[in-house]
C-alpha cells in the first residue's frame, strides 16, 4: 500500500476536534493492494443488487446506495475482516482499528450518476470511512470528495443555509486502484456532482477498538434507512457491551 497523500484535522478543519476527534486524521490517500478479480466480482454482484432491489421512499442524504453488503457478497465480508488490511488502516489512522458492528452499516456501495446530485453534506456516523471506487467513467474519472475546510459544526450551518462556497471546499480524488481513509464524522462532506460520468464506491466503515463510544449513528439516525427489525437489538448490544464498558473505564473514578 502506497500512501499519496496524509492531511491532519488541523490541516483540513483548522483544529483537531479536541476530544470528540478519535486520531489526528482527517483523511488519508492511498494505492491499495485488494485483489482486482474480488473487486470485479463485487461490483458486478452489487449492480446486481442494485437492480433487483426496489428503492421506495426517501433515503437518508439522497444517496443511492445498498447496505449491509458483508453479507450479501462473501468478497466484502473477508476484506471487512481481513486482519492485515486493519493493521495497514490503524496505522494511517494513528489509532487501532476495527470494523464497524452495526450490521447494517458496516459496509455499503454507493452509486453516482451523471446530473444527479449525489449526497448532501453531511457528517458520517461511523468514525472512519474506507472509500474504494469500484468503477469510474467520464472527464472527471470519478470526481472528488468534497471536504469543507472548517469546523464541521460550522460548515453545517452555512450548508443548511446554501452558503459552501467551491473555494472553502478540499477536493480529495476518488480514482479507481487508489482508496481513501476519511475521518468523516469529524469532516463536513459531500461528493462532487458528475456532469458526464458513473462511479461505484465501495464503503467500509470502521471505529476506535479503544473509543468505540466516538460514534454517532443514534438509533434515530439509523431508522433514516434502516428498518427497527434490522438494526435496534444489534444497536443496542453494542451500546451495552461495547460502548459504556469502554467509556466507563475511560472516566476518572
Amino acid at each position: 500500500m502506497k500512501v499519496l497523500e496524509r492531511r491532519t484535522l488541523i490541516e483540513v478543519t483548522g483544529g483537531d476536534g479536541g476530544s470528540e476527534a478519535a486520531s489526528d486524521l482527517a483523511f488519508a490517500r492511498y494505492r491499495h493492494d485488494y485483489d482486482d478479480a474480488s473487486l470485479d466480482t463485487v461490483l458486478d454482484r452489487a449492480r446486481e443488487i442494485r437492480a433487483e432491489t426496489a428503492t421506495t421512499g426517501e433515503r437518508h442524504l439522497g444517496l443511492d446506495h445498498l447496505r449491509r453488503v458483508q453479507e450479501l457478497v462473501p468478497e466484502v465480508g473477508r476484506i471487512v475482516h481481513d486482519r492485515d488490511r486493519l493493521e495497514r488502516l490503524s496505522e494511517l489512522a494513528g489509532v487501532e482499528l476495527e470494523p464497524y458492528p452495526i450490521p447494517t452499516s458496516c459496509s455499503g456501495v454507493n452509486f453516482y450518476r451523471p446530473g444527479r446530485p449525489p449526497i448532501a453534506p453531511h457528517r458520517d456516523g461511523p468514525a472512519f470511512v474506507e472509500l474504494v471506487p469500484l468503477h469510474a467513467d467520464g472527464n472527471q474519472e470519478g470526481g472528488s470528495t468534497l471536504v469543507y475546510r472548517g469546523p464541521a459544526d460550522v460548515g453545517a450551518v452555512r450548508a443548511a443555509r446554501g452558503d459552501l462556497p467551491a473555494s472553502e471546499l478540499e477536493a480529495v480524488p476518488q480514482r479507481v486502484g487508489s482508496a481513501v481513509l476519511l475521518q468523516g464524522r469529524m469532516l463536513l462532506h459531500t461528493a462532487e456532482l458528475l456532469t458526464d460520468g458513473h462511479r461505484v464506491t465501495l464503503v467500509l466503515s470502521l471505529r476506535s477498538r479503544a473509543e468505540p463510544w466516538k460514534d454517532t449513528n443514534t438509533l434515530g439516525r439509523l431508522l433514516r434507512d434502516d428498518r427497527p427489525e434490522d438494526v435496534a437489538a444489534a444497536w443496542a448490544h453494542d451500546v451495552e457491551t461495547r460502548q459504556l464498558p469502554a467509556l466507563r473505564r475511560r472516566l476518572p473514578g
